[in-house]
């Protein structure tokens, strides 16, 4: 039967190449999309886990989008007295603070790491995000020159790196958190401090101000009770800052998010719709060009049985060649599409179980066999009124 169904295709080549490369872009397709959607569900949802402060204060002068400060890698140098984290404080409803200050790498000439990395100076008396990966290392502590290295930081190997041309030991590569954390380098913040007193580009940010005496930002923890509407106003009112609102800005861009693969799975439908058009056309067309053939069949001897496995056959060989390869392609394709986004730092993503994965194959080569089932349905069921006589009637068998 197989020796029969292969010899069929072969005879028709033009029409199953056609329907094998239909099927192969619509699971290609669908399988680049999966893969990102499942990336960047699993990024959002850890940093929903992972963010760690319910507000983040920043100067008012501060112009970047919300998402950018809490969810990528790219770095601005932006500063404000540092006392306003004792201001804060002492609003009613928050719990506590911790300031950072914010640096970057510059470029390759001063660091090993690759591009303009974002360097974050954290408090560790007062941290209380960044501390927890501190507390699982030897000896609980971070030293001056020790760094905390984000999962999608690149550029680095070994234990040692070059930071604004000071050698610092890599203590640890942080677990990917869906965060801003995930491309930053991070260190006690009197030593980022001090890196910026050493190069002349830092100079502009601060001014005529001291590194020592400035913060980029406060991360806020409220009590539970508190009322954040009147904390957030509270906030403002402490000085000219700009207050985020952590659990906004991440419902935010779920909802972009959202929006974005609605219309992306809109064109990928059209796609696949066109892969389902071919398949079905393919062989629903079967019912009135190849009666001859199927008549001659019954003549030799073949039942409508035999008839019927041959069409759910070719159908089967067909979708299971494209699908192969439409998972090979989409996973290329996701791969590209992947080092994209994370060239550019701009969502968070984290890599999903090979579970997920796999199940994701075996749910589009699932789906896609079953239509090329589906399609057969019209011409199983002409083949079994096929009489052998009809291949001396017939003049349309294939030669």
């Amino acid at each position: 039967m197989l020796h029969i169904i292969l010899n069929s295709l072969a005879r028709r080549r033009v029409q199953s190449l056609a329907t094998v490369t239909a099927v192969t872009i619509g699971v290609a397709i669908l399988f680049t999309l999966y893969l990102l959607y499942l990336r960047l569900s699993l990024g959002l949802d850890a940093g929903e886990r992972r963010l760690g402060a319910d507000l983040l204060v920043v100067p008012a002068s501060t112009i970047v989008e919300p998402e950018a400060l809490l969810f990528t890698g790219q770095p601005y140098n932006v500063y404000m007295g540092k006392d306003i984290g004792a201001r804060i404080a002492a609003v009613p409803g928050v719990r506590r603070v911790t300031p950072q200050f914010f640096a970057q790498t510059l470029n390759e000439t001063c660091c090993t790491l690759t591009g303009a990395t974002k360097l974050i100076g954290f408090d560790p008396t007062s941290d209380w995000l960044v501390s927890a990966w501190v507390k699982r290392m030897p000896g609980e502590t971070l030293a001056d020159d020790q760094v905390l290295v984000g999962s999608g930081v690149q550029g680095f190997s070994g234990q040692d790196a070059t930071i604004l041309k000071k050698k610092v030991r890599v203590a640890r590569v942080l677990e990917p958190t869906g965060t801003t954390l995930d491309y930053s380098v991070l260190m006690p913040i009197d030593a980022a401090r001090a890196l910026t007193r050493k190069v002349s580009f830092f100079q502009v940010f601060l001014g005529q101000d001291r590194a020592e005496d400035l913060v980029s930002a406060v991360l806020v923890d409220l009590d539970d009770a508190a009322d954040r509407t009147s904390v957030v106003r509270a906030v403002e009112r402490t000085g000219n800052v700009r207050v985020i609102q952590a659990s906004e800005v991440l419902a935010r861009l779920k909802h972009q998010m959202q929006v974005h693969f609605t219309v992306m799975t809109g064109g990928a439908a059209l796609a696949v719709a066109g892969a389902i058009f071919q398949l079905v056309a393919r062989f629903f067309s079967l019912a009135w060009e190849r009666k001859g053939e199927w008549g001659l069949y019954r003549a030799l001897g073949a039942t409508k049985g035999d008839l019927k496995r041959l069409i759910v056959g070719e159908a089967l060989v067909l979708t299971a060649v494209g699908i192969v390869p439409g998972l090979a392609l989409g996973y290329l394709g996701n791969t590209l599409v992947l080092g994209l986004l994370q060239k550019e730092k701009a969502f968070p993503l984290i890599e999903p179980s090979g579970r997920a994965v796999v199940e994701g194959m075996a749910g589009l080569g699932g789906i896609f066999l079953l239509v090329g089932l589906l399609a057969t349905v019209i011409p199983a069921r002409q083949s079994s009124r096929i009489e052998p006589s009809s291949a001396m009637a017939l003049a349309d068998i294939d030669g």
